[in-house]
Formats: structure tokens, sequence, C-alpha cells
């Protein structure tokens, strides 16, 4: 019989520092909030971290880490085809990133508290496990050079990424997500005729 490990006190202030940053924001939740909310003490918490700053980060970390789990295993499991995996992970990513924790922590409040290096470098899990990895596969294919998949993934990635960051600021999401994703298809669509037009004139 299989047994569960109890969470760590650092488990149980992340989970909670993650649920009180998502429900309130970065700027209304205080240290005190999520020791209480956790069941432990305010030393607890600069135990484990440094500061307010670093628990959001950990709390950043947890979400990011879900996201990324969700589009790689999604896309692996249900992408048709290999052209397709881009367009169909994405479209993935853009659910991910709508859930309330992903929109308030990784987009609103994100590139605020982080600043904009550390926000950028948080973003690399889906950016290897779903762009780079889509691209490296139109490599192997023999449509796109293999030196240009580093730089070409993190292209494609930022504009899925102001995608996702319009969505999040809109006034009205649904409509704004509508439009992102219609533009997001016609985007990489249009990428993925003109890779493989050049493919074939070269043949």
């Amino acid at each position: 019989m299989s047994t569960v490990a109890p969470l760590t006190n650092r488990d149980r202030l992340v989970a909670q520092a993650r649920r009180l940053f998502a429900e309130n924001g970065y700027a209304a939740v205080s240290v005190d909030e999520v020791a209480a909310a956790a069941g432990l003490t305010k030393g607890a918490v600069y135990y484990q971290f440094k500061d307010k700053t670093d628990l959001f980060r950990a709390a950043c970390d947890a979400v990011m880490a879900d996201v990324a789990r969700y589009v790689d295993l999604s896309t692996m499991a249900e992408s048709p085809h290999p052209l397709e995996e881009i367009i169909f992970g994405g479209s993935k990513m853009f659910d991910a990133y709508e859930a309330a924790d992903a929109r308030r922590l990784l987009l609103l409040d994100g590139p605020a508290v982080l600043g904009f290096e550390q926000w950028i470098a948080l973003q690399e899990p889906v950016c290897i496990g779903l762009i780079a990895h889509a691209m490296g596969h139109l490599a192997e294919a023999g449509l796109l050079e293999e030196s240009v998949v580093p730089t070409l993934s993190h292209l494609v990635f930022g504009a899925f990424v102001q995608g996702a960051l319009r969505i999040a600021v809109a006034a009205d999401p649904q409509a704004a997500s509508l439009e992102v994703r219609a533009a997001t298809l016609t985007l990489i669509r249009g990428f993925l005729a003109g890779i493989t037009h050049e493919a074939a004139s070269k043949s």
C-alpha cells in the first residue's frame, strides 16, 4: 500500500501563498496572513524564505510547474500531427494561463514583483517544453535549420505570452481570448505554410 508523504512547512507555506496571492494580489497579502493560513509562525516563513518576494517567487514556480505539466501532457496525449503540435499546444497554453492563479501570479503581478529578467526566466519551462520541442520536430522534418530553433522558439513564445497578457488585462477576457486565439492560429498557420512551401521549393 502506497503512502503519501506529509506536506513540509515549505509546501504548506507555498500552497497558502499561492491561494492568497491569487485571490487578493501580491500587494494585499502579508507574510503574517500566509503564516496564519498555513498554521505556522511568521518566523517559520523567514526560516524558509528571504522575504515576501522570495515567497511569491516560490508560489509562481509552483503555478508555472503546473502550467508546464498540463501543456506538456495534454499536447503529447492529444496533438494529432507534429505540424499541428504548436497550434494545439498553444491553445492548451492559453487554457492554462487563463486559470485564476496563473493569470494573477504569472501575468498580472509577476512582471512588476519579479522584474522583467526573472519573469522571462520563469516562463522557460513552457518555452522549452512546448515551443522548442515543436520547433525541434520541424527541424527534424527538414523544414527548419536546427541552428535557428532556440532563437525562433523564444520569438514565437514571446507572441504567445503577449497574447496571454492581452487576455489577462482585457475588460472582457472571454472576447479577448477568442480574438487572441484566432490571431495566433492565423500567425502559426502562416508560419507553417511558409516553411513548408520553402522546403518544397528546395526539393
